[in-house]
């Protein structure tokens, strides 16, 4: 029998599209949820969705051990979306915070730490914010933390971004990967849901790391998603990397590089047939779920 879920902390859930996240708690029956945030102010919109879901705020700062402490609190379980904003380029504070959280949630006896990774993470990727991830882990072990580690792939919430959507609305995406090299694909929404699923089944998933995908499509396959649902011929362009050296984004250059010679390795046939069946989103799906021919919505209406 499986010991009972108290009440589950969420790390990184407030910003971005991390709503997204506790949706697939919620959707799961995950819902006595904690979720930390510098300050609590309900005008944020991010803040008052959450309130609105049921989800208690707590002020906490994971640059201060003492706020974390009070945050633990009366906390069985913990879901880590992130310790530092997503960037190509790494925050050097990710890892002081990871080492703070670690040590606060093994002296409040925490009994499932589950880290949003990244796909590589275990491969020696040499990409520097992938390598922090792993960096994470590592600590997150060290701890002698109960960890599960979700590796998880490129997010579909990314082509929602105002430097990519527009353009693929009016018919060409713009991508620097190959045609025809398979791109595996994960939704926020879909880690919510695996996440509260592996700690309604710690005996299973303690001590695992999982490369998390739900979906793999070639940038060819992807373009031909984006037509049928906007109903107009979308191409895919094949931009240089080297274009982003010259922009002076060499971590983003260093990124598309290893995508377009080594990449994510997500088992997505096993994943959705035998490890989390019915949890997992296709790409379509979640191009149809988001309404992603409304020109209208942007990214923050995710």
């Amino acid at each position: 029998m499986e010991p009972k879920i108290d009440k589950v902390l969420l790390i990184g859930v407030t910003g971005g599209t991390g709503g997204n996240v506790v949706k697939g708690f919620l959707e799961q029956g995950v819902t006595n949820l904690r979720a930390i945030t510098r300050k609590i102010d309900l005008e944020r919109p991010s803040l008052s969705k959450l309130n609105a879901a049921g989800v208690e705020l707590v002020e906490a700062n994971l640059d201060n051990e003492d706020s974390l402490k009070a945050a633990f609190a009366g906390i069985s379980h913990v879901y880590c979306h992130a310790t530092s904003a997503d960037s190509a380029k790494p925050d050097p504070f990710e890892v002081e915070r990871a080492k703070r959280v670690a040590q606060v949630a093994k002296n409040a006896n925490i009994k499932h730490f589950v880290y949003n990774s990244a796909g590589g993470a275990d491969r020696n990727s040499g990409i520097s914010h992938i390598e922090q991830k792993h960096k994470v882990e590592q600590i997150l072990k060290a701890a002698g933390l109960p960890t599960t580690l979700l590796r998880a792939c490129l997010f579909m919430e990314e082509f929602w971004k105002k430097y990519t959507r527009p353009s693929i609305l009016k018919g060409t995406f713009s991508f620097s990967i190959q045609p025809d090299k398979p791109l595996h694909l994960i939704t926020t929404q879909d880690m919510g849901r695996i996440a509260a699923y592996v700690i309604k089944h710690p005996s299973k998933y303690i001590d695992r790391e999982i490369e998390l995908a739900g979906d793999v499509l070639t940038p060819k396959q992807m373009a031909e998603e984006f037509s049928k649902v906007q109903g107009i011929p979308v191409v895919h362009k094949e931009i240089p990397a080297w274009i982003f050296l010259l922009l002076l984004r060499k971590e983003l250059f260093d990124l598309i590089q290893w995508y377009r010679t080594k990449g994510y390795q997500a088992d997505v046939k096993r994943l959705r047939e035998e490890e989390f069946p019915g949890l997992l989103t296709t790409f379509s799906e979640f191009l149809e779920q988001t309404n992603w021919a409304n020109k209208e919505l942007t990214y923050e209406s995710l």
